[in-house]
Protein backbone atom coordinates (compact mmCIF):
# COMPACT_ATOMS: atom_id res chain seq x y z
CA UNK A 1 0.00 0.00 0.00
CA UNK A 2 1.31 3.50 -1.16
CA UNK A 3 1.67 6.25 0.91
CA UNK A 4 -0.90 9.16 0.86
CA UNK A 5 0.48 12.39 -0.33
CA UNK A 6 -0.58 15.54 1.19
CA UNK A 7 -0.69 18.85 -0.02
CA UNK A 8 -1.19 21.84 1.99
CA UNK A 9 -2.74 25.30 0.57
CA UNK A 10 -2.15 28.23 2.80
CA UNK A 11 -3.71 31.81 3.20
CA UNK A 12 -2.73 35.33 4.25
CA UNK A 13 -4.29 34.75 8.03
CA UNK A 14 -2.08 35.39 11.00
CA UNK A 15 -3.12 32.55 12.93
CA UNK A 16 -1.70 29.81 10.37
CA UNK A 17 1.58 30.58 11.76
CA UNK A 18 0.21 30.91 15.66
CA UNK A 19 -1.52 28.08 15.49
CA UNK A 20 0.11 25.82 13.33
CA UNK A 21 -2.38 24.81 10.82
CA UNK A 22 -2.82 25.06 7.01
CA UNK A 23 -6.12 26.90 5.19
CA UNK A 24 -6.65 23.83 2.88
CA UNK A 25 -5.10 19.73 3.10
CA UNK A 26 -5.29 17.18 0.51
CA UNK A 27 -5.06 13.98 1.58
CA UNK A 28 -5.94 11.00 -1.50
CA UNK A 29 -9.18 12.03 -2.88
CA UNK A 30 -10.34 14.14 0.37
CA UNK A 31 -9.63 17.90 0.84
CA UNK A 32 -10.30 19.54 4.39
CA UNK A 33 -10.98 22.86 5.24
CA UNK A 34 -10.08 24.31 8.48
CA UNK A 35 -12.03 26.26 10.58
CA UNK A 36 -13.14 29.44 8.07
CA UNK A 37 -13.81 32.80 9.50
CA UNK A 38 -15.07 35.53 8.28
CA UNK A 39 -12.01 37.98 7.59
CA UNK A 40 -11.92 40.89 5.72
CA UNK A 41 -9.58 41.55 2.54
CA UNK A 42 -6.99 42.82 4.43
CA UNK A 43 -6.66 39.81 6.55
CA UNK A 44 -7.01 41.32 9.79
CA UNK A 45 -10.09 42.63 10.52
CA UNK A 46 -13.47 40.94 10.48
CA UNK A 47 -15.74 40.97 7.68
CA UNK A 48 -19.37 42.68 8.12
CA UNK A 49 -19.75 43.22 11.91
CA UNK A 50 -23.26 42.29 12.97
CA UNK A 51 -24.33 40.75 10.15
CA UNK A 52 -24.82 36.80 10.29
CA UNK A 53 -26.12 36.33 6.43
CA UNK A 54 -23.15 38.51 5.40
CA UNK A 55 -20.47 37.02 7.51
CA UNK A 56 -21.23 33.01 6.65
CA UNK A 57 -21.36 33.95 2.96
CA UNK A 58 -18.20 35.56 3.20
CA UNK A 59 -16.46 32.37 5.01
CA UNK A 60 -17.81 30.00 2.33
CA UNK A 61 -16.69 32.38 -0.27
CA UNK A 62 -13.50 31.88 1.54
CA UNK A 63 -13.48 28.14 1.82
CA UNK A 64 -14.25 27.83 -2.08
CA UNK A 65 -11.32 30.22 -2.36
CA UNK A 66 -9.01 27.59 -0.70
CA UNK A 67 -10.25 24.72 -3.09
CA UNK A 68 -9.13 26.28 -6.24
CA UNK A 69 -5.61 25.89 -5.74
CA UNK A 70 -6.61 22.30 -5.12
CA UNK A 71 -8.60 21.43 -8.32
CA UNK A 72 -11.92 21.59 -7.03
CA UNK A 73 -15.01 23.56 -6.07
CA UNK A 74 -18.05 23.79 -3.58
CA UNK A 75 -19.92 21.21 -6.46
CA UNK A 76 -17.60 18.81 -4.24
CA UNK A 77 -18.24 19.50 -0.26
CA UNK A 78 -19.70 16.71 1.39
CA UNK A 79 -20.04 18.26 5.14
CA UNK A 80 -19.96 21.45 6.26
CA UNK A 81 -19.51 22.30 10.06
CA UNK A 82 -20.92 25.66 11.09
CA UNK A 83 -19.84 27.08 14.50
CA UNK A 84 -21.61 29.87 15.67
CA UNK A 85 -22.27 32.29 18.52
CA UNK A 86 -26.07 32.89 18.45
CA UNK A 87 -27.86 30.31 17.24
CA UNK A 88 -31.21 32.29 17.19
CA UNK A 89 -30.11 33.91 14.18
CA UNK A 90 -29.54 29.70 12.30
CA UNK A 91 -32.12 31.25 9.39
CA UNK A 92 -29.33 33.76 8.22
CA UNK A 93 -26.51 31.62 8.30
CA UNK A 94 -28.60 29.00 7.03
CA UNK A 95 -29.76 30.91 3.92
CA UNK A 96 -25.85 31.72 3.30
CA UNK A 97 -25.37 28.04 3.03
CA UNK A 98 -28.44 27.17 1.02
CA UNK A 99 -27.83 30.00 -1.68
CA UNK A 100 -24.13 29.31 -2.02
CA UNK A 101 -24.42 25.44 -2.44
CA UNK A 102 -27.94 25.25 -4.01
CA UNK A 103 -28.76 21.97 -5.80
CA UNK A 104 -25.34 20.80 -4.72
CA UNK A 105 -26.38 20.41 -0.95
CA UNK A 106 -23.78 18.87 1.66
CA UNK A 107 -24.58 17.23 4.85
CA UNK A 108 -24.00 20.25 7.97
CA UNK A 109 -24.15 20.75 11.25
CA UNK A 110 -24.94 24.04 13.09
CA UNK A 111 -23.95 24.53 16.35
CA UNK A 112 -23.65 27.16 19.06
CA UNK A 113 -20.30 28.07 20.52
CA UNK A 114 -19.56 30.28 23.46
CA UNK A 115 -17.55 32.44 21.43
CA UNK A 116 -15.12 32.52 18.20
CA UNK A 117 -11.51 34.32 18.46
CA UNK A 118 -12.84 37.61 17.84
CA UNK A 119 -15.61 38.84 19.51
CA UNK A 120 -17.05 40.35 16.44
CA UNK A 121 -17.29 37.03 14.41
CA UNK A 122 -20.39 35.50 14.54
CA UNK A 123 -19.86 32.27 12.71
CA UNK A 124 -16.29 30.08 11.62
CA UNK A 125 -17.53 27.28 9.17
CA UNK A 126 -15.15 24.39 8.32
CA UNK A 127 -15.67 21.84 5.06
CA UNK A 128 -15.08 18.24 4.18
CA UNK A 129 -15.12 17.39 0.20
CA UNK A 130 -14.50 14.62 -1.85
CA UNK A 131 -12.55 15.22 -4.95
CA UNK A 132 -10.61 12.39 -6.47
CA UNK A 133 -7.46 13.08 -7.85
CA UNK A 134 -7.29 12.16 -11.66
CA UNK A 135 -5.07 9.46 -12.53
Amino acid sequence: MSQTEFERIYSRAPWEQQVGYCRALRAGDMVFVTGTAPIDEAGGGVFAPGDAYAQAARCLELIERALRPLGTDRTRVVRTRMFVTDIARWAEFGRAHAEFFQEHRPTTTMVEVRRLIDPAMLIEIEADVFAPVSR
